[in-house]
Parts: structure tokens; sequence; C-alpha cells
């Protein structure tokens, strides 16, 4: 039996087929034009699923570096504001110091109390410094409020918080972004230790406080030691614990005062009736050394108990640059961090990408030949598809 098949049927499979042809190019044709194999997850479903992957951890990173951009910016704001600081700093240790010459004239003293108030303002600015975005430096948490205010005393206080804002750089990996005002500026090491002195010093007294320290930790009583002069020309102290005396003994400028837990060292010269009151205090702010540097610039030259405080504020900005140096180092060490991660991310980035070109780069020898194979053969279709459509009975009669 001999089966007929229809004009209409045969149309239509050699149209199909045409169209197929023509997609199968056009695909070629778009490979080549983007220089990917796989355009869609019907190219290579195996390969799609890695490719998907490979964009993902790619756009991950990528988000990674731009939080390391914006910690880097931030943190190297913090380092410059610090920078400046602690030169602030450094250049009212030496003005201070040139206040303890006697030499000086009133107007001299005068000029220099001028220039340290203009380096404390400074001070108090760069305390208040915002970043690129008008966000507070040293407030902590707290980016919108400035963190350094004077009261109507004149006493800086801080307004921030204690807090540290932080960046995610890596999967389960954060960094620090800031650092609170009050652990930069107002919670600096007392530099003689545990207490510090208030001089009560007869004139032509030279005698200054190098340590004072309390092995006892909850030990808060004031102290007072007061020198005096034996029949025999000998210095003896009288130590004195909240007002009552606790310890007599000779002085002796090798092992100082030595009580209990108590361990005094002084240098300098000792003249009889000098007092020294000693208040606890383990920490001290930068601000109210320069508020006591103004206040004593105004004393005579001659006052050996405001030359001695002279001589503690020097001290206590010489532990302030050190203290901001120290801050400064443990920014640059995030810096490093930030450094040492962002570096990771872009040599991770290079193997994904280079992965990823072997899952979806096209090969352009192989494509260039197959399009050609495909045009080819949609050609020869198209002429026997038109010859086929040209067959008619007629054509034979």
């Amino acid at each position: 039996m001999i089966s007929r098949i229809a004009s209409f049927h045969n149309y239509q499979s050699v149209s199909n087929d045409l169209m197929r042809q023509k997609i199968e190019l056009q695909d070629i044709q778009e490979q080549l034009a983007t220089g990917k194999r796989v355009l869609t997850s019907g190219d290579d479903p195996v390969a799609s699923i890695y490719i998907q992957n490979f964009h993902q951890q790619d756009k991950q990173l990528d988000q990674y570096i731009d939080s390391i951009t914006l910690a880097r910016n931030r943190q190297t704001r913090v380092e410059i504001a610090i920078d400046y600081s602690e030169q602030l700093i450094d250049s009212s240790k030496r003005k201070t110091m040139e206040m303890i010459n006697g030499s000086l004239s009133e107007n001299d003293r005068s000029a220099h109390r001028q220039d340290l108030k203009g380096l404390y303002n400074n001070l108090v600015n760069l305390a208040n410094e915002k970043d690129e975005s008008g966000n507070f430096l040293f407030s902590g948490t707290q980016s919108s409020k400035q963190p350094f205010f004077r009261d109507g005393s004149g006493n800086v206080l801080y307004a921030g918080d204690s807090y540290h804002r932080t960046a995610q750089i890596a999967p389960d990996v954060e960094v620090q972004t800031s650092i609170p005002g009050s652990s930069v500026y107002m919670e600096i090491k007392n530099p003689f230790g545990d207490y510090q002195p208030e001089y009560e010093l007869k004139n032509g007294s030279l005698l200054l406080l190098v340590s004072a320290r309390n092995a006892n930790k909850a030990d808060n009583s004031a102290y007072a030691i007061n020198f005096g002069v034996d029949v025999n020309g000998q210095i003896k102290y009288e130590l004195t614990q909240n007002g009552t005396v606790v310890n007599t003994e000779h002085y002796d400028p090798k092992i100082g005062v030595q009580w209990e837990t108590i361990s005094l060292i002084f240098k300098g010269e000792i003249l009889d009736g000098d007092t020294l009151l000693l208040k606890r205090q383990d920490t001290f702010n930068v601000f109210d050394a320069f508020k006591r540097g103004m206040e004593l610039s105004h004393e005579s030259i001659f006052d050996a108990s405001s030359t001695a405080e002279l001589h503690q504020v020097t001290e206590q900005f010489s532990a302030a640059f050190k203290h901001l140096n120290q801050v400064r180092s443990v920014v640059g060490t995030r810096l490093n961090r930030l450094d040492l991660q962002e570096n990771m991310h872009l040599d991770f980035k290079l193997v994904l990408n280079r992965s990823l070109g072997t899952m979806e780069d096209l090969d352009y020898s192989t494509a260039i030949i197959d399009m050609n194979e495909k045009l080819l053969a949609l050609q020869a279709l198209q002429k026997a598809f038109t010859k086929t459509k040209e067959l008619n009975l007629f054509n034979y009669l």
C-alpha cells in the first residue's frame, strides 16, 4: 500500500527545519557577539548553575570591596585627625615648657598663653572632625551627634558613646571603623601612676613628683605628704591618710616614701614645709591639661607651686602624645588589615574570573566553523525548499 503525503505536511516539515536552522545560526551569532558560550540555562544546564554561583560570589566580593573602601576612607580621616592632634599636643608641650622658664616676662607668658589657647581650640575642632559623609569621627556609634562641647565653666565634655562602629569586610570578618573620642582624648593613662599631685611648696622649692603608685586598687583614700627638717638638718616626712598621720620617717631620696601598698618617688630640692596632696586618678583628659596650663600661665613665674604644676602639665602632654601615637598605631594596623583583605578579595576575584572563563567564554574558532557549517546547511535547505515549492503537475503537461 502506497501512503500519500499531503503537500501541506511536506511544506510544514521543511518550514520547521528552516526555522530551526535559523534559530541555531542566530544563537551562534549571539555567542560571537557576546563572546559567551552559555547565554541561557538551556545552552548548558550544568555549566549555567556554576556560572550563576560564580556571578553571585563575584557580586558579594564587590560588596566587600566597597565596604573596605568606605572603612579605609573613614580610618584614613581618623588617622589624619590623630596625627594633627599629636602635632598640636607636642607644640603645646613645648609652649608649656617655655613658660616654666624663669626669665620670661609677663608679656612673654601672655603671648604663650594665647598660643596655647589657639592650640587648644584647634584640638577641640579636630576632636569634632567629620568624615566625607558629614558624620562625626569620634562620637562612637552616634555619628550624627557632636562628641565634644564646652560647658559654661570652659570644661570639655563628651556627648558620644563608648561603642565602635563596624564594617563586614569578609564572611564572618568585621573590622572597627570608629574610635570613641573618650578613649582618644579623655582616658589617657596618668603619667604619675595612680595619683595626681597638688603642690603647696615654699618659694624656691624644686620638689617634683616622679611617680605615685598604690598596689591596692581598691584604696581610694586621699593622701598628703608633708616635708620638714629636724634639728639635725635632716629631711623627714609625715604621710597622712584622709587627714590622719599614718607614717613618719626620715626621707631617703633613693627609696622615696614607702608605706604598706604606697610607693612615692620624688626629685628636686626639698624645702622645709613643702606639701603634696595626692588625689586618686588613674587617667586624665588632655583638655583639662590645656585648661590648667592656661590657668597657671596667669601665676607668677616665682611661684614654686605653679611652676611644679606646669611641670605636671608638660608630663601630661607628653603622656597624651604617646597615647595618641599608640591610638594611631591601632588605626594603622586596621588599615593594613583592610589592605590585606582587599588584596585577598582581588586575588579571589581573579581566580573566579578564570574559572568563569572556562565555563562561559566562547571558543571563537570552533564557533566560526559551526556558524559557517550551519550557514551552508541553511542555504542548501533554502534552495531545496524553493525547488520543492515550485514543483507542480502543470509543469509536465
